[in-house]
């Protein structure tokens, strides 16, 4: 991070200053000043040249990550070569952007950051503004969870928009991500609120009770078995329908050819044909 290597020598330069005040003049002590005030300055504002920097000089993933990529998400998979490079530096700076915070867990694995970030930037890849503020904070238990949104449910994900928090349970997050068409992935349902609040702007389908059957047919999955894997009974259908659309692309075409279309305008609208061609 930028703002460590600018830090470093200001901290080197006062421990000189400091030993020559101990060991020759206390005058060298006023030099010190201007280095603590420097330092201090620096780490208050770190986020902001630490963002900046990333911004000019985007970093990408370790090895390890680019091959779960590689693997497991055919979206990143049929991206051109510099739309990879992009997907990947996207990743990495959201991961940098937004907090982490493991409950039930001494720690959030990297992988499981990755794949949360993953998720994201698949469903905001075609928009300049792909961190989906203000839901910065992303906490994430073991298994599926009560809350105080849903204190008497036991579920594996939510937002709470009043704080800008998105929850998950990982092992669903982690099921869903390897085999979506198997099972619900519950990442794409989140998110898929979250860039819909981020994105009011746009123009978004309306859909109706009635529609459960015909997602039914999309992706073969019942309304039934959604409500139990989310653990909640009152779902968001357009988000739903989100989630489908990325995983099942040619059977939501076949079903919904409008909604379809919305959605191509709406979630890859900047983004270069290339790119869109991915979710065909």
């Amino acid at each position: 991070m930028l703002s460590r290597y600018l830090i470093a020598p200001l901290i080197f330069v006062a421990l000189i200053f400091l030993y020559l005040a101990w060991e020759d003049d206390s005058s060298w002590s006023y030099y010190l000043i201007p280095c603590i005030l420097g330092a201090a300055v620096i780490y208050v504002f770190s986020p902001q040249i630490d963002w900046w920097w990333y911004q000019h000089r985007p970093p990408d993933l370790p090895p390890g990550l680019r091959k779960m990529l590689e693997a497991k998400l055919p979206y990143y998979r049929r991206l051109p070569e510099p739309l990879q490079q992009r997907f990947r530096q996207r990743m990495a700076m959201y991961m940098h952007a937004h907090e982490f915070k493991a409950q039930g867990m001494e720690s959030m694995p990297i992988d499981l950051q990755a794949i949360i970030a993953a998720t994201a930037v698949q469903v905001s890849f075609g928009q300049e503004d792909f961190l989906m503020e203000p839901y910065e904070h992303i906490i994430v238990y073991p298994h599926p969870f009560p809350s105080p949104q849903f204190p008497e449910k036991w579920h594996t994900c939510e937002i709470y928009d009043e704080d800008g928090v998105i929850l998950f349970s990982a092992e669903q997050l982690m099921i869903s991500f390897m085999d979506p068409q198997k099972h619900f992935h519950i990442g794409l349902y989140e998110y898929a609120r979250v860039f819909r609040r981020c994105h009011s702007e746009m123009s978004w389908p309306a859909w109706a009770e009635e529609d459960w059957p015909k997602l039914e047919q999309v992706s073969g999955m019942k309304l039934s078995y959604l409500r139990k894997w989310i653990g909640l009974p009152d779902l968001d259908i357009g988000a739903v329908a989100v989630a489908h659309f990325f995983v099942f692309p040619e059977r939501f075409k076949a079903v919904f050819p409008e909604r379809y279309e919305m959605f191509i305008r709406n979630f890859y609208r900047r983004t270069p044909p290339a790119a869109e061609a991915s979710v065909q």
